[in-house]
């Protein structure tokens, strides 16, 4: 790319008269930079800048000012990186005509599952990674997230899937996890999905409906939000519904208000506990009993604990270090 677009694309200053006026590619860490490329110095440090110069990096994109590093490199100063990686984001996207879509966290989880094939990528909640996901992309590819400030950011027309009906649906639940309902005039019964989500998940089929997305719900499993694993006791790891406790994990702070809403509409707050870390702030609104932690290892306690359901505020793969025996085969109830 010439070096003056890039320059206006991003809304920079160049700072040198360097004898080059192009670059090759675009690198976001120094140990990637290959003679010609551009480097962005996402952390304001001249150090990495050295390190990119001396592999023969053509331009370097940083707020520092210039000190005398090399004449011959275009020095590109900017107010705000992330300014920066944003307006780079909105051009390339639009001239690599990719596909944006806003969803919601619970959607964009549940969309991972039933796509048949993959076609949509999932972009992740930050910043850094989606500019190196977008530049490696290619023309038309389609990509989902699920922060409406950042996709307003960087592809204004993003397509955005409902989460609600004009219509409610039929949802018939059997206990927490496990709900029936109606799509396309076919009857999907006990799938793996809480009815909180159930009425999500119909809004995003009714989208690939739309578009021309293939999904299939013959094997919907628990997605990452709300997953119940149930547990002996002891905290030894059991099949689904072979047990009478269950943890469930949900990684999203935002979601935890509405499901202790729910969760207190399904069970009787004694039989509930909710685990959230120290720093969560939010004031709940949950009668039953509730454990700060700072280490997931603290929540060894509930083995020692009297519940039916414990919510935890964390990721189901860092909670690991919770479960004493590996899992074993037991025969299932559903």
């Amino acid at each position: 790319m010439k070096i003056d677009n890039f320059v206006r694309i991003i809304d920079g200053k160049l700072r040198t008269t360097p004898p080059i006026d192009a670059f090759a590619s675009i690198a976001l860490e120094s140990v990637r930079v290959s003679h010609g490329d551009l480097f962005i110095d996402t952390t304001a440090s001249r150090e990495l800048i050295h390190q990119a110069l001396e592999k023969g990096a053509y331009a370097i994109v940083t707020t520092l000012s210039f000190d005398n590093e090399d004449e011959e490199c275009a020095w590109i100063e900017v107010s705000s990186i992330d300014q920066t990686l944003i307006k780079l984001l909105r051009y390339t996207i639009t001239q690599k005509s990719l596909d944006i879509m806003l969803l919601s966290s619970v959607q964009e989880a549940l969309l991972e599952i039933i796509q048949t094939p993959r076609t949509i990528k999932r972009l992740r909640n930050d910043l850094f990674s989606i500019v190196k996901t977008i530049l490696g992309a290619k023309e038309d590819e389609r990509f989902c997230l699920s922060n409406p400030t950042l996709a307003h950011q960087i592809a204004p027309a993003s397509k955005k899937v409902e989460t609600t009906l004009h219509v409610k649906p039929t949802v018939i639940a059997k206990g927490l996890f496990l709900s029936s309902f109606w799509h396309n005039e076919r009857y999907y019964a006990e799938q793996k999905i809480p009815s909180l989500f159930v009425e999500e998940l119909l809004c995003l089929l009714a989208f690939c409906d739309t578009h021309t997305i293939t999904y299939s719900l013959e094997h919907l499993g628990f997605c990452e939000h709300f997953y119940p694993q149930f547990i002996t006791h002891a905290l030894c790891k059991k099949e689904f519904g072979s047990s009478d406790k269950a943890l469930i994990f949900e990684p999203l702070p935002a979601l935890i208000p509405s499901l202790v809403a729910y969760l207190q509409t399904q069970v009787e707050s004694s039989h509930l506990i909710l685990c959230l870390p120290k720093t969560f702030q939010e004031t709940l609104d949950f009668s039953g009993k509730t454990i700060l932690f700072e280490r997931v290892e603290e929540l060894a306690i509930l083995g020692d604990t009297s519940f039916q359901y414990a919510l935890i505020l964390g990721d189901k793969e860092a909670c690991e270090p919770l479960f004493i025996k590996t899992f074993t085969t037991q025969p299932s109830l559903f």
